[in-house]
């Protein structure tokens, strides 16, 4: 009788049996990665939404209950740090008298006094009209020694006020005054005086600045004096650049 041969399996011979294997293998983990990796961004790795997106959100998702109000308070919070850089000035909160409370003020050229109450949204400006008048040369006379005070109504509370030149002369004297939503209102003095009967008024609101943290004088490299509007980065806005072509100095 003949003797049935066995077939036999091919098996992995020498080196040319570990290249297949380690062929195999490597092509298994590849799906398994490409796999993982896309559960992962359908279901475990949400996309970054800016804070004030999820504000929103999360006011219509209170509507229907999926969400407290603490959570958007929360993050109305941080949106609300983000955009506001400015240092907010409250008169109460001294960290070494405690048993007083302050007002903002500053003095300007030609005998002006400045001073905020404490509400922080009425501005007094006091002068005398002679002193005014001699200093910055007028285009008008007074014989009046006795002090004046004038007083302007903000909406929004005043954190700084400064007195600033801008320029080479004294016709670009400016007072400056810092709200509290970063926005900045300022007031030409010698144009002010020359022009506006009665009562001291702002000029409003200088287009384009907001979120400012502080004022301070410098010099360009051109020899010009100008105040600086300093934001919390360090960047800042040149004044007298914003001013100048208002007709104002």
């Amino acid at each position: 009788m003949e003797e049935k041969q066995e077939k036999k399996q091919p098996e992995f011979k020498g080196k040319m049996g570990i290249v297949w294997l380690v062929g195999i293998l490597v092509i298994v983990l590849g799906c398994v990665t490409v796999y993982t990796l896309g559960l992962l961004r359908k279901n475990g790795v949400p996309n970054q939404v800016p804070l004030e997106q999820q504000v929103e959100e999360q006011k219509a998702e209170i509507i229907t209950g999926t969400n407290s109000s603490s959570e958007i308070l929360k993050n109305e919070n941080k949106v609300s740090e983000s955009i506001n850089s400015i240092i907010l000035f409250d008169g109460s909160k001294s960290i070494n008298n405690s048993k007083k409370t302050y007002t903002l003020n500053c003095q300007g050229n030609g005998g002006i006094w400045i001073k905020i109450d404490s509400t922080q949204k009425v501005l007094t400006f006091s002068f005398t009209p002679t002193k005014v008048v001699e200093y910055y040369s007028l285009n008008w006379t007074s014989n009046k020694d006795s002090v004046v005070n004038s007083k302007i109504n903000f909406d929004k509370k005043i954190m700084d006020v400064f007195f600033g030149g801008m320029g080479q002369s004294k016709s670009g004297d400016t007072l400056f005054i810092l709200l509290e939503d970063g926005t900045v209102e300022y007031i030409p003095i010698v144009h002010m005086f020359n022009h506006v009967q009665g009562d001291v008024v702002s000029y409003g609101k200088i287009n384009g600045i907001n979120n400012v943290l502080k004022f301070t004088l410098a010099s360009t490299s051109g020899g010009d004096v100008t105040t600086l509007a300093i934001k919390r980065d360090g960047t800042f806005y040149d004044l007298w650049y914003s001013l100048k072509g208002t007709g104002n100095y």
